[in-house]
């Protein structure tokens, strides 16, 4: 029995709320009055302890509660800047003692007087982003390889939902009536799409709102690997025969766009089923090519391809198999954009945006939902492909 994703963060929640509050409690520089001291701890238990039963609830609270997942992730993130700029704040004054300095400035001997403002500005900042309706990006696609007669096909992408406390079913409701509007030919679902599977009907029930002529393709994410894998595949084959929606798992298929063929390719995410632990990057590799050499067997090379993967790095091997697109999400853009430049850059080769190798493209969509909930700088997005083909400039 594997633990479901939204327990695991807030796990971690705790753990971030904790600290902050040792801080606040035992460093001299830091600790509140007796009073205030007293009011944090109870609304720390308050707060992370109806977060923390809202996981056994028969209908997650937060779902039905937005003031509720309001104040749920404004306090987590507060706590958890105040972490992260506190210790870097010890770690500057340790760093004044070392060089025998003794800063005379009220902000050094008084830091929570400046402290504690910014993080909750940083806080609200963040999760006024992260919780917004996601940004709608159109994007006209001239491709080498597209075929004439897929000229103007208009594909809707949305990717890691993430459905869970912080993003419901009507969000995802909400965001395929936007992309209806759209009138697009196809939509795309590249991964992650709920951590909570109390919302699997409805979730379920949001994307078969789709009103795409060719229908609903997806693929699977990690996190749907993490939980509740049998279920999801379940839920997945009884809609196939209910609505227009297809899961792809290291397969493809063909779909037929004002007479002419294309082949969509879905590939599976590199990690085995309910476990959260990353594979090496070797294994990562192998697996991968074992998903190539299953999802693109039979693919006829004269048709064009479209190939869907959750982790962005599938896209050498796509490159090589000549598919001429390929959508991706996982890496949420970094979420927020100092990391998109720092830590970001080391975890992920292709972080966000458009990338080319020869004549395939990549796109990496930053996504519309979030595990934790905070962006600063990387708002949440859903996006649409309008395809050309690529015409020689005379």
């Amino acid at each position: 029995m594997t633990i479901s994703t939204t327990l695991w963060f807030v796990y971690r929640g705790m753990i971030y709320c904790g600290i902050c509050g040792l801080l606040l409690t035992f460093i001299p520089h830091f600790r509140l009055h007796k009073r205030a001291l007293q009011l944090y701890w109870l609304t720390n238990l308050l707060v992370i302890g109806t977060w923390y039963l809202s996981q056994f609830s028969v209908q997650n609270w937060l779902v039905v509660s937005t003031p509720l997942r309001w104040l749920i992730a404004l306090w987590l993130n507060a706590n958890m800047a105040y972490v992260a700029l506190g210790m870097s704040f010890l770690i500057a004054s340790l760093l004044f003692r070392l060089f025998r300095r003794k800063p005379n400035s009220l902000f050094w001997r008084k830091p929570n007087r400046l402290l504690i403002p910014i993080v909750s500005l940083l806080s609200a900042f963040g999760v006024y982003e992260a919780m917004s309706s996601p940004l709608l990006r159109h994007y006209e696609v001239s491709l080498e390889q597209l075929p004439p007669a897929l000229e103007g096909m208009k594909i809707a992408q949305i990717t890691d939902s993430h459905i869970g406390d912080f993003v419901g079913s009507d969000d995802l409701a909400h965001v395929v009536d936007r992309l209806n509007a759209e009138k697009p030919d196809l939509l795309v679902m590249t991964g992650d799409l709920l951590d909570d599977e109390r919302q699997l009907d409805s979730a379920f029930a949001a994307l078969a709102r789709s009103n795409a002529p060719l229908g609903v393709i997806a693929i699977l994410g990690n996190h749907e690997k993490y939980h509740a894998l049998a279920a999801v595949l379940q839920k997945y084959k009884s809609e196939a025969k209910q609505a227009n929606l297809r899961l792809l798992v290291d397969e493809n298929i063909t779909l037929n766009y004002h007479g002419t063929e294309f082949q969509i390719v879905g590939v599976d995410y590199p990690i085995l089923p309910d476990s959260r632990r990353k594979l090496a990057e070797t294994a990562k590799m192998d697996y991968m090519q074992r998903s190539a050499d299953k999802a693109f067997n039979g693919v006829k090379t004269n048709e064009w391809i479209l190939c869907l993967t959750h982790h962005p790095d599938f896209f050498d091997l796509a490159a090589e198999n000549q598919a001429s697109l390929s959508l991706a999400g996982h890496t949420h853009g970094g979420q927020v954009l100092p990391l998109g430049y720092t830590v970001g850059k080391l975890w992920f080769r292709y972080l966000k945006g458009w990338y080319q190798q020869q004549q395939s493209q990549l796109f990496v969509s930053v996504g519309m939902g979030h595990v934790w909930p905070y962006r600063l700088g990387v708002p949440p997005e859903i996006v649409t492909f309008t395809l050309h083909p690529k015409r020689d400039p005379k």
